[in-house]
């Protein structure tokens, strides 16, 4: 399978694959810093480029049971964190359609 060229983000302040340095997501996407993943520190943003997605599955998160589906670089594989799908409880709705990126694995540029 041929990649095509990555998306570029114009902007100064975006955050990268830690691993290959490919644009993912900009600033003014990110909605929370207030997550934990894994690797611990993780955020939340509402839009991002240059990802795939796995099979989704139904995973019990500290915030409750969700459909979630990993999400890794488009380009070097190296998963990112992963997306929300669906909540099972009314007050964690909001999450749905986001993505979750955990710092371990994004750097930011400024």
């Amino acid at each position: 399978m041929v990649k095509l060229a990555p998306e570029k983000l114009e902007s100064s302040q975006r955050y990268v694959c830690a691993q290959c340095k490919v644009d993912i997501a900009l600033e003014s996407a990110l909605l929370s810093k207030d997550l934990l993943g894994k690797t611990g520190e993780a955020y939340m943003f509402s839009e991002v480029v240059n990802v795939e997605y796995g099979p989704s599955s139904e995973r019990v998160l500290l915030t409750g049971t969700h459909e979630v589906r990993d999400c890794c670089c488009a380009y070097c594989q190296q998963v990112l964190g992963w997306n929300y799908l669906k909540a099972s409880k009314p007050s964690q709705k909001f999450k749905e359609g986001k993505v979750v990126l955990e710092l371990a694995y994004i750097t930011k540029i400024e």
